[in-house]
């Protein structure tokens, strides 16, 4: 019998203190994490009976609960409703490990038609908004949805655009927020009947809402009616080709009517539940019945534990209806609730009208809850049999690479890497991550590529890049790097007082890289080996409270070690808010990238001028780069500091060879191998022929998968960095003029050209004076 918790005691104390009044109570555990949320008619009472030393009649899953709470937090409710709302509002919030969850809300969908304009428009969103709009749904399958409104859209022809239009009583139409040309290509191929034009009245165009809202709520047959007219009509004015397409729209939403597994004349709406617990899952499955019909089957796997049906259904029943978009009037389920007079109150006060809740016992609404069950069952079935068949495989796989590789851990942590461009522009790298042979999506990394010009073209080396990138956060950081160097016999350190001889020797040792401006004000942190000053670097304050890097210079016995790197790393450690800017030689570039300096494309004024300066005081001299460190940026990421039990590269042996340089450059011993696409073959360093799999083999599948992830990962960071650089404009370097102001200018003028021949009185319409001057001073 496990001991029990420590913290049990003094909770006892505290509960024989709580109020008896309704309210929520909330478990934590000792790092305050809210593992459990519940709501009580009694605080006291339900308290007590989880506190209770006797465990037994708790259950599995509560003793559980209880062997981890360390405190309670409880808030006192006027109502038992009240409780109900602020209980479910709090599951969304914390989501508790202990509590019944229905996926993250953004995996289901919803059709929202916006009634309330005069032409109203048809979308498929993730939430409902606070409007007035009509909405269907939640639906989980998205594509099922969308197909659904293109085929309807053949018969009742809507528009998705965004523009808010508005019918004048001369019977023209006024257009805000234009998004498209009118009439846009909607309307030439029958999609829409483009009422920006005028071409349709706001009664005539309703016409066709109303038949999809219809179709919505279950009323196929003015749908199936209205397109077997249109087809008949099309094939006696021998226009075939459109009749054919009219047919198969027509088989389309036939199909969709056949989904309608139930049909009587009862004319009734209603939400019929079935639900299924097994040791590790629970699966709830609805039946909408609209009309007397059941339209809709949807199915939502649960994480969380709950003792039995009626406690499930307790906590799915209000996260699901706080944001569905219909409350039928009657909800049919298997289980008798212990509250099932204060769910329906909450229900009715949602609704506006009543609700009632029924447990059948016979008759057709037992049958339909008998559907219900004979379904979740299956699909029950179905998902522990998938979920087994995975499990096994993934454990096949990881087993394999272990015993294929050598590998002297299950390789449970296994890292992709990819390079993406676009003819050399938008270079970018991704870190893919499976754990246990599972996608880990909140651990992936992307890399946008520093050290290339844009238009190279040099997979191994933005690769390099990408791996040293990731791989610095395993050796320990700064602390790390400077024990590292004391065991050299160089300390890494603040500048002293009695260094200032020694930073002097060095710079006048080195006078082709500083001068004696490099004297100047600022902290210095130094390289001492032997009591002599073998590096240094300085930390300067503008006036204007900017940060620069300065006076950075390391010994030419020191030199190719990247002691300088080092130095920085510890000066900028220090700096913990507020950007550290450098202006550098070209040739720079990478040196400073790899510290994790960046480009930047407006420098401040003090920086400006300093370039200026310098370019007037030797025109002979390479434009200087101005790069800058941003702290924040550089903060633990525990992802990048968890070491991987493997590295998979996508390429061959080339781009192995590549990742193992920069491992031995960064003194790391870690398991990679590469997966090349052509042949799909594995090379492991050292070896060049390809490793064998088995034809079948769950190990090859596995890195193949993950290696399409990497792939897809770095492709959409790409098109997303290529997406903004798209609307990049010389508009956005000039001060002043924000996106709002440039997209309020070209939607004026049309183009960029439009808007440089506009005259200033244009102009002024929209910018200021000084916006005006700013970018007349840039063109």
């Amino acid at each position: 019998m496990p001991k029990e918790n420590q913290h049990l005691a003094s909770l006892r104390r505290r509960a024989a203190k709580l109020t008896v009044q309704p309210g929520v109570y909330r478990w934590l555990d000792a790092r305050g994490t809210v593992l459990y949320v519940g709501k009580a008619k009694n605080l006291k009472n339900r308290i007590r009976n989880y506190l209770q030393k006797n465990t037994a009649p708790l259950g599995p899953w509560k003793q559980s609960l209880m062997q981890h709470v360390a405190d309670l937090n409880v808030t006192v409710t006027n109502t038992e409703i009240e409780a109900l709302i602020l209980e479910t509002n709090l599951i969304k919030q914390f989501k508790p490990k202990y509590n019944v969850l229905m996926k993250d809300d953004k995996n289901y969908v919803y059709v929202r038609i916006t009634v309330q304009e005069a032409f109203p428009k048809i979308e498929v969103i993730r939430r409902p908004l606070e409007d007035k709009a009509r909405y269907f749904g939640p639906y989980t399958r998205a594509l099922d949805i969308k197909d659904t409104l293109t085929v309807l859209r053949k018969v009742f022809p809507y528009r998705t655009c965004r523009m808010h239009i508005e019918r004048n009583a001369d019977g023209s139409v006024s257009i805000k927020n234009r998004d498209r040309p009118t009439p846009c290509l909607d309307f030439h191929i029958k999609q829409c009947p483009a009422p920006c034009t005028g071409a349709i009245t706001s009664e005539e165009y309703r016409a066709s809402i109303d038949g999809i809202v219809a179709f919505l709520k279950g009323n196929t047959e003015q749908a199936l009616t209205l397109l077997e007219e249109r087809m008949r009509a099309a094939a006696r004015d021998r226009k075939f080709e459109q009749a054919a397409k009219l047919r198969d729209a027509l088989k389309s939403l036939e199909n969709l009517e056949r989904k309608h597994i139930v049909s009587d004349t009862s004319g009734e709406d209603a939400d019929i539940f079935g639900v299924a617990l097994s040791p590790s899952r629970a699966h709830v499955v609805l039946l909408k019945e609209r009309g007397g019909k059941v339209i809709d089957e949807s199915s939502f796997a649960l994480t969380g534990s709950a003792e039995n049906a009626a406690e499930l259904l307790m906590q799915f029943l209000p996260q699901y209806y706080a944001a569905a978009a219909e409350r039928p009037p009657l909800l049919i389920i298997g289980e008798e609730l212990p509250e099932r007079g204060l769910l329906e109150a909450w229900l009715t006060e949602l609704r506006g009208s009543r609700i009632t809740i029924l447990t059948p016992e016979r008759g057709k609404k037992n049958k339909l809850l008998e559907l219900a069950e004979k379904n979740v069952q299956a699909k029950i079935d179905q998902f522990e049999t998938k979920w087994e068949a995975a499990a096994r495989n993934v454990e096949e796989a990881l087993e394999e690479l272990k015993e294929t590789l050598g590998l002297s851990v299950l390789p449970n942590r296994i890292e992709g890497y990819d390079i993406s461009h676009l003819g050399g522009t938008e270079t970018v790298g991704s870190m893919s991550v499976f754990i246990e042979g599972k996608p880990k999506n909140d651990q992936y990394r992307s890399f946008t590529i520093r050290t290339l010009a844009s238009g190279d073209v040099d997979d191994f080396r933005s690769l390099a890049e990408v791996l040293r990138r990731r791989l610095k956060h395993l050796r320990g950081g700064i602390k790390q790097e400077v024990r590292a160097w004391k065991e050299k016999g160089i300390e890494l350190r603040k500048a002293r007082k009695s260094d200032q001889a020694g930073i002097k020797s060095l710079i006048k040792a080195n006078p082709e890289n500083l001068s004696s401006k490099d004297l100047g004000k600022g902290i210095f942190f130094v390289a001492v080996r032997e009591k002599k000053i073998v590096g240094c670097c300085r930390l300067f304050e503008h006036i204007t409270g900017l940060h620069e890097l300065r006076s950075v210079c390391i010994a030419k016995k020191e030199r190719g070690q990247h002691l300088g790197q080092s130095l920085i790393r510890v000066l900028l450690g220090k700096q913990k808010r507020g950007k550290v800017y450098i202006v550098i030689d070209p040739n720079l570039e990478e040196y400073y990238t790899e510290i994790g300096f960046r480009h930047i494309l407006r420098a401040p004024p003090v920086l400006e001028r300093k370039v200026k300066k310098l370019l007037a005081d030797d025109p002979s001299l390479k434009p200087p780069v101005l790069m800058m460190y941003d702290p924040m940026q550089h903060k633990a990421d525990a992802s990048l500091e968890t070491a991987p039990d493997l590295i998979l590269i996508d390429g061959g042996k080339g781009q192995l060879s590549t990742v193992c340089a920069v491992m031995k450059e960064l003194a790391l011993d870690l398991p990679v191998i590469g997966l090349a696409k052509r042949e799909e073959e594995i090379f492991i360093p050292g070896t060049p022929a390809p490793l064998t799999f088995p034809k079948e083999s769950q190990a090859k599948f596995l890195l193949m998968r993950l290696r399409d992830e990497a792939h897809r990962f770095a492709n959409a960071h790409r098109e997303g960095r290529g997406k903004k650089s798209a609307v990049l404009s010389s508009l956005d370097l000039i001060p002043g003029i924000g996106p709002q102001t440039r997209n309020d200018l070209i939607r004026r003028f049309g183009s960029l050209s439009g808007i440089k021949d506009a005259t200033d009185e244009d102009l002024l319409e929209i910018l200021t004076e000084a916006q005006l001057q700013a970018m007349r001073e840039a063109q």
